[in-house]
């Protein structure tokens, strides 16, 4: 471990005062000095006062928290986290999720063959790795370690900003999105207003907007989100009609995912409803598109609504769709007029 992430991992502990880093780490005050001078004007760390005293702490952004946990999980394995997380071993760590042999791997980072094993050892020495040949060497992430999270989180490119948007006399912005995102959220955007569905954490911020954030377990699509919406009665009366009316959907897409999961009828026949209350919110091809990949088989849609029976609107729909229709077409069209 070098100079740098011996203070960096000192202080990720806790906060520490100058003088108590030079007492405590084995190296000259000068080389001391320069790297906390260094640090600092790079922002890796800052100054922070407590009971009146100054002292060195992590930065309070998502991916410096992200490297404080690391650190600490790092030396608690008895794994150099300074190893860890040089560039080269985050481009190996990155490539083996699509190769697995050293020529590829090789080929994949532009790094030597040399390196490249050099650093599957250290990855397999830590228990990340796994060998699961020797001649030739093929390799595999442990995929239930705790670091693999961790690790993801520090080099996977994501986008945080990206939401449904409602206009209004209280705009807001729905984030359906994974825990990990949800936390880049709340460390880059704690300032402004945030509330996280089924929780009841609301904090009010600088911003007039509202980030209503819902937690998922794994990365989504607009058309996985609209699809997964759909057969729930909050999502056809809210959710589904302003990821819509926000042109969010790529239609094509959406007709493969639903083809895929034998929800043509019930996809098909609720864009059809929306564009009867709305037709400047769904162009009339799409409804065409789906009608022409319909399903001889019969299906429900909506079972949660079941209970309340019918009203008699929905006959048309049932013909056209081939499909056993069960749907509050007021709250439809309250959602609809709502936006």
């Amino acid at each position: 471990m070098n100079l740098k992430s011996a203070i960096f991992g000192l202080i990720c502990v806790k906060p520490h005062t100058i003088n108590s880093i030079l007492k405590r780490l084995p190296y000259s005050p000068d080389s001391i000095y320069n790297a906390i001078e260094e640090m600092l004007k790079r922002e890796e760390i800052v100054k922070i006062k407590t009971n009146g005293e100054t002292r060195l702490d992590i930065p309070k952004h998502y991916n410096y928290q992200k490297l404080k946990e690391i650190f600490i999980k790092s030396l608690s394995y008895g794994v150099d986290p300074e190893i860890l997380l040089r560039k080269n071993t985050l481009a190996i760590w990155d490539a083996l999720d699509t190769a697995d042999d050293v020529k590829n791997l090789t080929k994949k980072t532009r790094l030597s063959e040399k390196t490249v094993r050099k650093i599957l050892k250290f990855l397999a020495d830590s228990g990340l790795v796994k060998f699961k040949k020797r001649k030739p060497l093929i390799a595999e992430k442990v995929n239930d370690h705790l670091f693999v999270r961790l690790l993801n989180s520090i080099i996977k490119e994501t986008n945080t900003n990206e939401g449904i948007y409602i206009p209004g006399a209280t705009p807001f912005e729905e984030i359906i999105t994974t825990p990990d995102e949800i936390e880049k959220i709340l460390y880059e955007k704690i300032d402004n207003n945030l509330t996280i569905k089924r929780t009841g954490f609301t904090v009010r911020g600088k911003r007039d907007k509202i980030a209503v954030l819902e937690s998922v377990e794994t990365k989504q699509t607009f058309e996985e989100i609209f699809i997964n919406k759909l057969m729930t009665p909050e999502g056809v009366e809210d959710t589904c009609i302003k990821i819509l009316a926000n042109n969010k959907i790529d239609y094509e897409r959406l007709l493969k995912l639903a083809i895929k999961k034998n929800l043509v009828n019930q996809v098909g026949c609720y864009l059809d409803i929306i564009y009867n209350i709305n037709r400047r919110m769904i162009p009339p091809k799409i409804i065409k598109k789906f009608h022409n990949n319909i399903s001889n088989k019969k299906s429900v849609f909506l079972k949660d609504d079941m209970k309340f029976g019918k009203s008699g609107w929905e006959i048309k729909y049932e013909k056209k769709w081939n499909i056993d229709l069960y749907l509050d077409i007021g709250g439809i069209k309250h959602g609809v007029r709502g936006l």
